[in-house]
């Protein structure tokens, strides 16, 4: 088994290495307003391993449908759902991408954490991951 100078297997470094290049996969490098990628003839916005994340134009007319005007501008898309350290519970960052996912998920908000980030459940995302399914990503 050979080691690294660090002391790490060269194993544990080419898994690490490919967690890091999946997760830059899908990860967007930026999010965008649902106005912006409703203007794209194919809706998408890059990611951080210089892929794409394509977004279903159905997804974005139904959500433009159901939030109010200050949101259709809000760089919010894709919403990122990351593993909260409580089984079970996810972190979605940003009030307003709380704000239109409990509105898309037909909640009345999302409570928060200690640290001001915002929560909610597996099943809940689970649940708005099958009714916009590109409109969301879970990182982690």
């Amino acid at each position: 088994m050979a080691v690294t100078e660090s002391g790490w297997d060269e194993r544990v470094e080419a898994w690490f290495s490919k967690q890091i290049r999946s997760f830059q996969d899908i990860f967007p490098a930026r999010r965008a307003s649902i106005r912006e990628l409703l203007n794209q003839s194919r809706p998408y916005v890059e990611t951080r391993g210089g892929g794409r994340h394509y977004f279903s134009r159905r997804d974005l007319e139904a959500a433009a449908s159901k939030l109010p005007a200050e949101l259709l501008d809000a760089p919010i898309f894709p919403i990122v759902f990351t593993r909260g350290e409580v089984e079970d519970l996810y972190i979605v960052r940003g009030a307003e991408a709380a704000d239109a996912f409990a509105r898309l998920s037909d909640l009345n908000g999302l409570d928060s954490l200690p640290t001001g980030e915002f929560y909610t459940y597996k099943s809940l995302v689970l649940h708005f991951l099958s009714r916009y399914p590109s409109l969301g990503i879970i990182a982690g």
